[in-house]
């Protein structure tokens, strides 16, 4: 379902849900180099600053398996919230984020043990689909769709203290999200159950604010701000 590169652009990881594996390709020769087995469902991926881990959510047991990028093989299996979807690592590589879009919950895993040590409570009937995290690794925003009203959220969640710190009023489903490389703005894309029109959040991350709205296609999903990329 996604793809993510290595912070060299060496190698490329790409999520194949149908197929529950992840595909390695080589981005000098663009051939598949490796195929990691024994996923489930699995629907995105992020790779630690360092280069050495992958991370992928699995949506169909609800857990993020752990590849080693040396050996190609997944060496930590991390049970997480329900229908887990966003993903992100930190900046410093410590903590990995999962967005759990079933159970309205953020899951917070310690890299160097590959364990929950945190769990976000987003609200009722708030469904978290995507995250970012400011440049910075002080805030995490975590998109919430809500299915049963006109009303979307933006979880703005404090790393220090993994309190909910604000919540942005945003479209009615927002998915993607991601933050600009000075850490000044975030973009949240939003779908629409009522209209045939998708729109684009600009937030204010030092306000917590909605500064403009963008019209664009039906249900917008991912989205991306020059290297700096979506989880």
């Amino acid at each position: 379902m996604e793809a993510a590169a290595s912070p060299d652009d060496a190698h490329v990881y790409v999520a194949n849900n149908a197929s529950n594996n992840v595909s390695v390709i080589n981005t000098t020769t663009n051939t598949v180099t490796a195929s990691v087995e024994g996923l489930n469902k699995p629907f995105r991926v992020a790779v630690n600053p360092a280069g050495t881990k992958v991370y992928v959510t699995n949506i169909a047991n609800n857990t993020v398996s752990v590849i080693n990028t040396v050996t190609n093989t997944v060496i930590a299996t991390v049970p997480v919230g329900s229908s887990p979807t966003g993903l992100l690592v930190t900046p410093d590589g410590t903590k990995v984020y999962v967005a759990n879009c079933i159970n309205n919950t953020v899951s917070v895993i310690d890299a160097g043990t590959n364990n929950v040590t945190a769990t976000v409570d987003v609200g009722k009937n708030i469904f978290p689909f995507g995250a970012a995290i400011t440049p910075d690794g002080t805030k995490v925003y975590a998109a919430n769709g809500n299915f049963f009203s006109s009303d979307g959220t933006v979880s703005v969640i404090d790393i220090g203290t993994h309190n909910i710190i604000a919540t942005v009023h945003a479209g009615q489903v927002p998915l993607g999200v991601a933050a600009t490389p000075d850490g000044s703005t975030t973009y949240v894309t939003n779908g629409s159950f009522f209209s045939s029109e998708g729109t684009v959040s600009v937030i204010n991350t030092a306000t917590n604010k909605v500064t403009a709205t963008v019209n664009v296609g039906q249900y917008p999903s991912a989205i991306f701000i020059s290297n700096y990329r979506l989880r």
